[in-house]
């Protein structure tokens, strides 16, 4: 009876498991070399998967798994649905998008100062021009009426998404800051939850309206957090206040030195 008990598995952490993931993390946030070994390696993955969906677009203006994913996500649900998909890319239509990055910007600015407003504002525009570039390079069409519901009318080519990378980028950022530099408040929960769930439903919002195949909301989100990546190691290094800045160099702080 005592062996049966002994065998039996158990659902709480134990200590040396405990140990073991926050190790991983401390190694993950103070070892520089192994950070960037993390985003390197991302990055190249990435870049190899939005290629080959590039050659595929490039060739193809539809794929299965486009048509599937747009037929799956456009059958009826209720009226709420429509509204949440269509409200969730409403930030990111011209003009509104601009109204919300300057207040953004200004926001983080009177917060953090004048160098992390600068910093979110040159990571929207390297994300602008990055997108145009891929865009322009591809040239695949907008979804068309005649295969799936096009619930908002969008010009401009598809591959990669547009909205999908300004909200990663700009509202991953947001998430980052919130993350690492406010205290822990009800503030704190509500710009995490808000920016986060806009990051996550940006790309179900697009495929629903009908502006976006599956394909350019993937490779949407691929690139944007390869820049997001490198724009929080930027920030790591250079930007942060000084516990953060010991911490990208690989120096724990003396109040956190383990014996």
């Amino acid at each position: 009876m005592n062996k049966q008990e002994d065998s039996s598995p158990t659902l709480v952490e134990t200590a040396p498991e405990r140990d073991q993931r926050f190790r991983q993390l401390r190694r993950l946030v103070y070892d520089e070399r192994y950070r960037l070994r993390l985003l390197i390696g991302f990055s190249l993955l990435a870049f190899a998967v939005v290629a080959a969906l590039a050659a595929i677009s490039y060739l193809y203006q539809t794929v299965p798994f486009d048509l599937a994913t747009t037929y799956e996500l456009q059958e009826p649900r209720g009226a709420w649905f429509g509204q949440l998909m269509v409200a969730l890319s409403w930030p990111g239509n011209l003009p509104w998008s601009l109204v919300v990055v300057g207040t953004g910007t200004i926001a983080v600015g009177l917060w953090l100062g004048w160098k992390e407003g600068a910093f979110l504002l040159a990571a929207i525009g390297v994300q602008g021009i990055i997108n145009t570039l891929v865009k322009t390079m591809v040239g695949r069409p907008r979804p068309s009426s005649d295969l799936v519901d096009v619930l908002r009318e969008v010009s401009g080519n598809s591959f990669p998404s547009g909205h999908v990378m300004f909200y990663t980028v700009f509202f991953g950022l947001i998430f980052f800051l919130a993350l690492t530099r406010l205290p822990r408040t009800l503030l704190r929960w509500i710009v995490l939850l808000v920016s986060g769930g806009l990051v996550v439903l940006i790309g179900p919002s697009r495929i629903f309206l009908g502006a976006h195949w599956l394909s350019d909301v993937v490779a949407g989100y691929l690139l944007s957090f390869v820049l997001l990546g490198f724009a929080i190691e930027f920030h790591l290094r250079y930007l942060g206040p000084v516990v953060v800045k010991e911490k990208a160099k690989g120096t724990p702080p003396p109040d956190r030195v383990e014996p």
